[in-house]
């Protein structure tokens, strides 16, 4: 069965680029693809295995779902849609952006908590994905300025960016601990 901890992740990310590049064009692959990738490789290194008791993370993940909402929110306020559209080359909408960004990442992530909380497999993948995630792609929004204008010039999400990063570091570090004291327990 250790082989469905290996597939299932890896057919979770595909499943969440697909979607993302019909709703986001090539930029939702390209973020989600990253995040994706960089979740699977940390999740092979700590929660794949070693299974450490995520009770002592799961405050941190859910706070990070909690700043990356509001972080959202600022997005749709001032118009992320059209920076993912300048990004990816195809037009993205309000409401595009929203079924993504506001409504199906939140359940998913939450899912992802349910998952956590009962340490299965793919829940250990959304905990190293979903901090990723938050940790990568969130700076991403510094550099976008640069990307589009040439220089630095506010774009929609910067003022935020960095609340889910705070909880999402911090639970990181707590997963790296925990792989760290088990994986020195086994030895």
């Amino acid at each position: 069965m250790k082989h469905l901890d290996i597939i299932g992740p890896g057919l979770l990310v595909i499943g969440i680029g697909l979607f993302s590049y019909f709703l986001l064009g090539i930029i939702g692959p390209v973020v989600i693809g990253g995040a994706g990738t960089g979740g699977f490789i940390l999740y092979l290194k700590t929660g794949y295995k070693y299974r450490f008791d995520t009770s002592k993370v799961i405050i941190s993940y859910l706070l990070t779902i909690i700043f990356f909402t509001i972080h959202v929110y600022e997005e749709y306020i001032f118009g992320f849609n059209e920076v993912a559209s300048s990004l990816s080359g195809t037009v993205v909408t309000q409401k595009e952006f929203l079924t993504f960004a506001g409504f199906f990442a939140p359940i998913m992530w939450v899912t992802g908590a349910i998952l956590i909380i009962k340490r299965w497999a793919v829940g250990y993948y959304f905990l190293t994905f979903f901090f990723v995630a938050m940790t990568i792609a969130e700076l991403t929004h510094f550099i976008f300025p640069f990307v589009l204008y040439g220089e630095w010039k506010y774009t929609a999400g910067v003022a935020t960016a960095a609340l889910p990063l705070i909880p999402a570091w911090f639970g990181l570090i707590i997963t790296l601990k925990e792989t760290r004291k088990l994986k020195y327990a086994k030895a």
